[in-house]
Formats: C-alpha cells, structure tokens, sequence
C-alpha cells in the first residue's frame, strides 16, 4: 500500500453501491446502421465527435458534429483526412476543443502501407466554420511501441493513454505523459492499473475524479467502469460504478461532457435493432452518479484535508531552542498564501491585527524559540464545496505537552484549495481566548488532540 501524507491508499475495489435510481439513456447518433457500432463519444462546448466500426472494431472511423446557433448538433461527417485504407480511432478532443488526440493504422506518408499496429496521432481544427483540419501529425517515437495504443486523452500538455506494450502491469496499462514527449511515458500508480487490462482514462472537467474501464476482479461481462477521486498524483479508493451503468455488457469509453451534466460510456449491452456483441452510447446524469455514490466518492480527499490540517498543527511543534517544521508547513501553504493573527496588544488596551506573506510565515516558523510549543487542536470543523474548503479549529498551546492547563487557546479558521498539488492552504486567520471572554471549546475536550 502506498500512502499520502500518511493516509494509506487502498488498491482493491469497492463493492457496487445498491439500489441507486439511476437512469441511463441510449444516445441516439446520425447514420446507426444494425451492423456497426459506436463508441468514443465526447462533446465539448462547440463540437462532439464518436467512433464508428464493423465488428471486431474493423473499418473503424472518426466522425465529429458542430454545434447550431440553435443548441442543436449538425449532420455527423467523416473528418477531412478520413481515409477507407486507414483505421481512425478512439478521438478526444483537448479541453479547447481544437485539438483532436487519437489513434490509427495510418502510415506516415501517403505511399507507404498500413501499420501493423495503432499509434498516437493528434490533428488540430485550423477553421470551425469551414471545418478545416491539419493534416495528422504521427506523436515521437518515444511515445509508440510496437504495441497497440489506445484511448488517448490530451490535458494540456500532459497525455493520457493504454498501451498493450512490454513491461506494463498487464497486457494492457494506463501511461501518462508529461511537458517532455521525447521521454518514454510512465506507468499510473494503483488503483488504477490493477488486474490484467485498464484503458479509456478520463477526468471530468474540475479534474477531481476519473472513470476508466477494467477487467480486475468484481468486473462483469469483460470490463466495468470505475471511478477513483484524485488528490494531486495520487488515487482514491477504485469503485466499481452501480447498475445499471454496469452489468453483463462490456462498458468502455468513458468521458464527461464539458458542461458536467452527462458521464457517456459505450457498451455491448443488448439494444434494439443492433447486431448482438455490437456497442452502442449511453448517458447517464454526472450528478446524480455523485450523490449515489455518496461520501464514497469524497472519502480520499476528505482524509487528505484532515491528514494537512493535522500536519499544519504539527509544524508549530518544536522544543526549546529548536525551529517548527519549516519545510512541512512550506509544503502545505500556496505560495500566495496569507496569514492573519489577532491578539491583545502588551498594554492589554486593544485587539491588534497583524499579517504575514507565506514566506515570511515560514521563515517565521523556522526561526529556533527559547520556549517550546506544542499545538492541540481540540475541536474541528470542516465545510466544502467540490475543490474548496474551509476549515474552523480550536486549538490550545502549551510549553510543556505534559502540563494540564494550556498557556493560551486560539480559534482558527483556515481555507484550503484542492489544485494540482494537492491540498494547500490558501489563508490562516487566527484569534487568542480574550481576557473575561472564554472561548467555548464547541464539545471539545482540553487535551485531547483531534487526528
């Protein structure tokens, strides 16, 4: 098991949640046809594009669809350098929706044959309005294998994709690319490479969770879609999504649109009027999966915020004639962070209110103090929205752990964000118990320390 912050990670897959309402739609798509099958749909603000093949994924091809002034979708057409000797497949487009990442036999140049395998290659739309394309540029050699690449997912500049290459978990693995595409793609961390197949890795728009498709154990009919919430590089506890999302079909392509309003998925459940063993796309509300899905689905992050509103109290620890823990609480704050104090002045006469910069915070923290300090926080309490939290602690200060009563107590609120680094605390705004105004302690017992 790994851990963050000392929160351990738990690898294996939760339990399906019983019993949701849940209700999952069939999207209809221009040109069905009984004996070829859809996948891959993704719809950004202006564009969508989807996946059409023959069984076994043959003949496979890229369409993509412009949104009307009306809100309505356009007829679905082939992309300009669409080609019946090549197979496109697996499209997504970048968060701007110029960008079309995806895969393809398609050789490099026009003479040459098809390959063997399928490769990453990305074309970028240079005109919405006349639906001009660049021609597809084959992604460096340091990406490719003579595998096949699959489910390609840009985010800015980091790349998201499977492969079926040696050296992977299993047969076939999630990789991640970052800034450098001259260097060889590393292997996501577990849970998400678990079991002998993970693809189709994809994040919904605030970048807080990810659904994939595996066939680890619990998995029905092949593969199921999972979801996993994300703190900074790490991954939350796998889970299994509930029926009727899942179930005896295989589900695969997961995305979420860029409004947040849909998760769409394909899967080879039995639909009217389509071949047996042939994908079809559905929808079901993004939302509504989150609220089935409970506090299941905040649990890691959840931990990860108590783990640093813990460790923030643990930097103000030091004995005498030591510094706090400088590097901890530098870890902790956003760089842009401030920091607010409220106390008597010496005269006891008025509340003075002082303010530091998060450098000149823990530069202050890191000084060594003749006196030794020991922070308890004895009550918490935590409100959140989505990637924002605030945080409202008591907190009592001692020089010596093993004294009964604290030298001074202090009310504390802090707020943190949830970025690309984890949890960081944004501001610290801090007041001391007032001379005849005892501060109430909110259930909290004096000495015993909360996390």
């Amino acid at each position: 098991m790994a851990a963050l912050n000392g929160l351990p990670i738990a690898a294996a897959a939760a339990p399906p949640v019983v019993g949701s309402d849940l209700i999952v739609e069939r999207v209809d798509l221009p040109g069905e046809d009984p004996q070829r099958q859809a996948y891959n749909l993704q719809e950004s603000a202006s564009l969508r594009v989807f996946a059409r093949s023959a069984a076994g994924f043959k003949q496979s091809q890229i369409l993509w669809q412009r949104r009307d002034p009306n809100g309505g979708w356009r007829a679905a057409e082939p992309l300009p350098f669409s080609d019946p000797r090549w197979r496109d497949s697996d499209p997504h487009l970048s968060g701007d929706g110029k960008t079309l990442t995806f895969v393809s036999n398609r050789p490099d140049a026009e003479s040459a044959s098809a390959r063997d395998d399928l490769d990453l290659f990305e074309a970028v739309l240079s005109d919405l309005d006349t639906g001009q394309w660049t021609a597809p540029r084959r992604l460096p050699d340091a990406l490719q294998s003579p595998g096949q690449e699959l489910g390609p997912e840009r985010y800015g500049k980091r790349l998201y994709f499977a492969s079926t290459r040696v050296g992977g978990p299993g047969k076939l693995s999630v990789y991640r690319v970052d800034d450098d595409e001259t260097l060889p793609p590393r292997l996501l961390p577990a849970p998400i490479n678990e079991g002998s197949a993970n693809s189709d890795f994809t994040l919904s728009p605030d970048g807080r969770f990810v659904v994939w498709w595996s066939n680890r154990t619990g998995s029905e009919g092949g593969a199921d879609l999972y979801l996993a919430e994300r703190v900074g590089e790490q991954f939350g506890l796998a889970l299994r999504l509930p029926a009727p999302i899942n179930g005896a079909g295989f589900e695969f392509t997961p995305s979420i649109t860029a409004d947040g309003r849909w998760l769409l998925f394909a899967s080879t459940r039995p639909a009217p009027g389509t071949a047996a063993g042939l994908s079809q796309v559905y929808r079901v509300s993004w939302p509504a999966l989150l609220e089935t899905l409970g506090t299941d689905a905040h649990a890691f992050s959840r931990a990860a915020l108590e783990g640093q509103v813990a460790a923030l109290w643990k930097s103000f620890d030091h004995a005498a004639g030591q510094p706090g823990d400088a590097a901890r609480m530098n870890a902790l704050m956003h760089p842009e962070a401030r920091v607010w104090g409220q106390q008597l002045n010496a005269q006891l006469s008025e509340v003075q209110l002082r303010s530091w910069s998060a450098q000149a915070f823990v530069a202050a923290v890191g000084k060594p103090s003749p006196r030794a300090l020991h922070e308890c926080e004895i009550h918490r309490e935590v409100r959140r929205y989505a990637s924002q939290a605030e945080v409202f602690s008591v907190v009592e200060s001692r020089r010596d752990p093993a004294q009964a009563a604290p030298d001074y107590v202090g009310v504390n609120s802090t707020q943190w964000q949830l970025g690309p680094q984890g949890w960081q605390m944004l501001s610290l705004h801090y007041a001391v118990e007032l001379p005849g105004a005892p501060l109430p302690r909110y259930g909290g017992q004096s000495g015993r320390c909360v996390g």
